[in-house]
């Protein structure tokens, strides 16, 4: 493997002296940042700052702890707050800032006026190899597991990151994926809204013969099962599938579809054999639909003991970089890939350009696996793809589209990049995601400022969102009670978290629930006596707007409301395909020595794409892509 070493010239900022004398000692401070208060202690001189460290935070592992790593140590060398933030960790790192001038406030300073020059300094020489056998592009979810299992077959990897975290959409999402369950006699009981879900999508029409003989084998499959006598739950890989078509409006690859659900429990179990993480299989529990996954097949990760929370880095991105390292291949950040080099016909590596706008060639002996994510940070990219209206997202700043344009420019094809969902669990405030608070869809009505109910909770995204759309100000708000934070389907932490920044509101009664938020309060009270009384009867018939599945009363004190709005998520369309995830031309054929997984490939998810199916997806292809790149 060839090793590169470069010298780079970076700036220090280096204080030029405070406006004033500081007491010498230990000083601190505190500041909210973007998942709860954020505690400091500052070690001062009459002159300086000495030391700065992070006492209190609970910032996402892999997104605001890059910030909590890098900016003491920032701080301290600058001698002033006043440093850059980091990117894709600004809250966090506006908010040790803020910290770090109340605690030097304590001693005495001016934090504003510590003013702070730019000096060159040499780094260190810095080396990393330039060869290997495998070139991975994006150090996301997919990205990660393409490597991971690229190594577990004695490959030599390299993965290139263009943030200066990896993670990317993976790290920032609750980490729940679709599988069947690999014990199906654990499962629930099956009940009757289940039953009649099935029979739709068993006799719903269908456009094509590929997709019909899909239905005509679940068909035959739940006549056995009711043959059979079981109780449990019914699930297979070609209901899944099945679903996941008619869901995505019939417009994904049916093929690629069948791969990811017969092959979603064995990817399951490989990155459950993979760290100290575990999978809890919620539908032995309980019937969870998740928010448009219309389905309960919810595989959540957590600890070890099965039921302890876990960030999603920690279960998806941190286990497989360990591993990567641990085999000795690299992964570098703040390297973006800015060209793709194909010689005679084949793809031989890339071009990437670092952080000080020096380009470096990567090669590759056996292949390229892009796994760069979708386009959904880009606005100019979707809007060229689809006129639609809304302009926040949840996604990371880093899922901007340009690698998949680089495949386009060397012959790569695209497929349904119209296809982009919007999803209902946005932060009105930020269009951040706020599905870990926004309540469990069978539990929880949905109402808007009228306090009426407008859409099935439990159907799809973009039903929901297009709903969202329609009512006064483009807002809805979740409704539950203190139940569903007692089982913990809502963590507490997370629901005081948002309470504290505006974000949700609790209260005793339903009335003051509904003048804190903003809601009518006599609309809001028969909405929820409305679907109590369903809940009971566990029947829609006597609601205005049908649901499909209905879980629990809204009666316990006292009651929390999320507003929720509309985000930009996923995008759909991308990179076309094949089952072995290599990258197909204009006219169908593999592009040699190009393979693709994750956000950036189309054909998977087709117009609408259910809930969980995200996870799923870039498990199977990108453990796919990480075996087929070596064959």
């Amino acid at each position: 493997m060839q090793t590169k070493t470069i010298t780079i010239l970076s700036l220090t900022l280096l204080a030029t002296g405070v406006a004033q004398a500081m007491t010498a000692g230990t000083f601190t401070g505190s500041a909210m940042a973007r998942n709860g208060e954020l505690a400091v202690e500052v070690d001062t001189t009459a002159d300086a700052i000495k030391a700065v460290r992070i006492t209190k935070s609970t910032e996402t592992p892999g997104i605001g702890s890059l910030a909590t790593d890098a900016l003491p140590a920032a701080i301290v060398e600058a001698g002033s707050p006043n440093v850059d933030s980091v990117s894709g960790a600004t809250i966090t790192s506006k908010a040790i800032v803020a910290a770090v001038s109340q605690a030097l406030e304590k001693a005495g300073a001016d934090p504003k006026s510590m003013k702070a020059k730019a000096v060159k300094k040499a780094d260190a020489a810095v080396s990393f190899p330039t060869e290997g056998d495998v070139i991975i592009v994006g150090g996301g979810g997919a990205g990660m597991v393409a490597a991971a299992t690229a190594v577990g077959q004695g490959a030599k990897v390299i993965v290139l990151e263009k943030m200066a975290m990896i993670g990317g959409n993976t790290a920032r999402s609750e980490g729940n994926m679709s599988a069947i369950d690999p014990e199906p006699e654990k499962l629930a009981p099956m009940t009757p809204a289940l039953d009649a879900i099935v029979v739709k999508y068993i006799n719903a029409p269908v456009p094509t013969a590929e997709i019909k003989a899909i239905q005509d084998t679940v068909k035959q499959q739940y006549a056995d099962y009711k043959k059979s006598g079981r109780t449990t739950i019914f699930d297979t890989p070609e209901l899944f599938a099945l679903q996941t078509l008619i869901g995505g409006d019939n417009k994904a690859d049916p093929k690629l579809v069948l791969v990811m659900a017969r092959e979603a429990t064995r990817a399951m179990q490989w990155l459950d054999d993979q760290s100290d993480m575990t999978f809890e299989h919620i539908a032995r529990k309980y019937v969870d639909m998740g928010i448009g996954a219309l389905y309960p097949r919810a595989q959540f990760p957590r600890a070890k003991d099965g039921v302890s929370p876990i960030s999603t880095y920690d279960a998806y991105i941190r286990p497989l970089a360990e591993k990567v390292k641990a085999a000795g291949s690299t992964i570098l950040t703040n390297m973006k890939v800015v060209d793709i080099v194909k010689e005679n016909g084949r793809v031989t590596g890339v071009v990437a350009e670092d952080k000080n706008g020096t380009k470096h060639t990567f090669r590759a002996s056996k292949g390229v696996v892009l796994a760069a994510g979708g386009y959904g940070a880009n606005l100019d990219m979707v809007r060229k793809y689809n006129k639609i209206s809304v302009t926040a997202t949840s996604n990371s700043p880093g899922t901007t589209g340009e690698v998949l344009e680089e495949a386009v420019k060397d012959g790569a094809a695209l497929e349904g990049m119209a296809w982009i969902q919007i999803h209902p669990h946005g932060n009105p405030v930020n269009g951040d995601l706020e599905s870990n608070i926004a309540g469990r869809p069978q539990d929880t009505p949905y109402v808007n400022k009228l306090g009426l109910r407008f859409a099935d909770e439990t159907g799809r995204r973009d039903d929901i969102s297009h709903g969202i759309l329609a009512q006064p100000g483009k807002v809805a708000f979740s409704i539950y009670d203190q139940r569903t934070v007692d089982s913990k389907k809502v963590r507490a932490e997370h629901i005081e978290r948002a309470i504290t920044h505006g974000y949700a509101y609790r209260a005793d009664t339903l009335a003051d629930l509904a003048k804190m938020a903003g809601i009518d309060a006599r609309g809001l009270e028969q909405s929820i006596k409305t679907m109590n009384e369903a809940a009971k009867l566990q029947s829609d018939k006597s609601l205005s707007v049908p649901k499909a599945v209905i879980g629990w009363t809204v009666e316990q004190a006292p009651f929390y409301c999320v507003p929720i709005t509309v985000t930009i998520h996923h995008t759909m369309g991308g990179l076309k395909i094949d089952e072995k995830t290599r990258v197909l031309d204009q006219n169908g054929a593999p592009i040699p020595g190009l393979f693709a997984a994750g956000e950036i490939t189309g054909g998977i998810h087709g117009g609408n794409r259910l809930g969980r199916n995200a996870l799923t997806d870039l498990l199977v292809f990108g453990h796919i892509a990480g075996e087929e790149v070596l064959k």
